[in-house]
């Protein structure tokens, strides 16, 4: 499913028409290893792969993305990282296309006919002014040239249209899939735990994410040290930042909190197995893929209200105000308590949240439908 509810103003003039001969649409890949953007990225691949949408697409992206998999694309290989140079750094060599689709909002300034998803707002509330100020500009680019706006959430539409005057009719509101084989290898580690008689044998809440300041470390690290919890030899496992990155020398942290750091697959898969729940007490997010990719893989969660939860996710799934410790660590006791009398499930509607989720293919058919009267315009245009 997906909610069509606006796009941006259309450009003060149209958008060069491709040359005759160039393929129909461009994926930009660019992003495919990194981070949250890289995990849509390859949702939207495999679907697209799934679903053929036809010859004439491009993949632009690492020589590792595997374009073989798709019947009928063909790469067009770059390895430049995809924010350098505030993301002009291949401004001129984008590929020639009918549209190009961009998973996310650092996209080159061409003049080709556009998609852009805007995953979210955070870099708004960059605290240096003078970069929040850039990043504004960048966004609004983003935001003006785009023949097609794409976003994650409702949440995330509503500020594209408070916040750079977008136009809500024709921001298109996908629903995003989780990775349904991550998820299913992580229930089944956990499966086999329980069969060993082994229950979440670590004791410890999981955060998934880098250490930036909207994720909201240091008010989960105080909240956590202040819990029953912590005091019952409970454990705080940090994953996916740099130890350096979160400004505590680790002779202040409480003795039960872990930096574990970058994880490959494998070790994630271990780590959320052995969870007694994942925590996400971030101040914002655009989605909230870890908590999503958490309940599909039926590891207990709490969270702030992000739109993965609050908009998008099951009922029941208890939440917090992140800007108060005090709330956070009482979020932690209570869900503990209803993990340990095995009442977090009667709780959080699960089945129900499972059966509404969408597959890759779903995904490709809510892109493929919001990109498809530009691309028929442009390729009108160029005669075809």
């Amino acid at each position: 499913m997906h909610h069509s509810v606006a796009a941006p103003h259309a450009p003060a003039a149209p958008p060069a028409a491709p040359r005759p001969g160039a393929p129909r649409a461009v994926l930009d890949a660019r992003w495919w290893d990194v981070g949250g953007t890289g995990s849509f990225t390859r949702s939207l691949f495999r679907g697209l792969a799934e679903v053929e949408p036809g010859d004439g697409w491009t993949v632009w992206g690492p020589s590792h993305v595997p374009v073989a998999d798709w019947r009928g694309a063909r790469l067009a290989p770059t390895g430049i990282g995809p924010a350098r140079w505030f993301g002009q750094r291949e401004a001129f060599r984008v590929p020639d296309a009918a549209v190009v689709v961009h998973p996310h909002q650092t996209r080159p300034a061409h003049a080709r006919p556009a998609a852009s998803c805007v995953l979210d707002l955070i870099q708004l509330q960059h605290p240096n002014r003078a970069v929040r100020q850039a990043m504004r500009a960048r966004l609004a680019l983003t935001v003006r040239r785009a023949e097609v706006l794409l976003t994650i959430a409702p949440s995330v539409r509503d500020q594209l249209v408070a916040e750079l005057g977008a136009d809500a009719e024709q921001v298109h509101v996908l629903h995003l899939p989780v990775d349904r084989t991550a998820a299913a290898a992580v229930e089944a580690r956990r499966a086999a735990m329980r069969l060993e008689g082994r229950r979440a044998p670590a004791r410890a809440l999981v955060a998934i994410g880098h250490f930036a300041p909207h994720k909201n470390h240091r008010r989960l690290i105080e909240a956590f040290a202040a819990s029953r919890f912590a005091a019952a030899d409970g454990r705080l496992h940090l994953v996916g930042g740099d130890p350096a990155e979160l400004g505590i020398a680790p002779a202040d942290l409480h003795p039960g909190v872990r930096l574990l750091g970058r994880l490959d697959a494998d070790q994630l898969v271990d780590e959320l197995a052995g969870a007694l729940a994942v925590v996400q007490p971030s101040l914002a997010e655009g989605y909230g893929l870890p908590v999503a990719e958490a309940l599909a893989a039926g590891v207990p969660v709490l969270s702030s209200p992000i739109p993965a939860v609050s908009e998008l996710g099951p009922a029941g799934v208890p939440t917090f105000d992140p800007r108060s410790v005090r709330a956070i660590t009482s979020a932690i006791d209570e869900t503990v308590a209803l993990v340990d009398a095995e009442r977090y499930w009667l709780q959080v509607d699960r089945p129900a949240w499972l059966a509404g989720q969408p597959s890759d293919a779903d995904l490709a058919h809510q892109v493929l439908t919001a990109i498809a009267p530009v691309r028929a315009e442009a390729e009108g245009r160029c005669g075809r």
